[in-house]
């Protein structure tokens, strides 16, 4: 299986050093969205900026998710 990364992007990138392996890109997309949620509710601030930014094994980025805060 290929492996994506996972980087946070908000103005500076926080950066997923291992990885995951995931079965293609539509699978690697929808586990960013998982992610998304995961944090918004770690830090619900809201920041249009935010966004998981899906990388392919060579880390180009393939799609990027935004982070919506938390509902209130």
């Amino acid at each position: 299986m290929p492996r994506y990364f996972f980087d946070i992007k908000d103005g500076h990138r926080l950066v997923d050093p291992s990885g995951t392996d995931c079965k293609n890109d539509t699978a690697a997309i929808e586990k960013a969205r998982v992610l998304a949620i995961g944090v918004s509710l770690d830090k619900p601030a809201v920041d249009p900026t935010r966004r998981i930014s899906v990388l392919d094994a060579d880390r180009h980025e393939i799609s990027t998710v935004p982070v919506y805060s938390r509902p209130a």
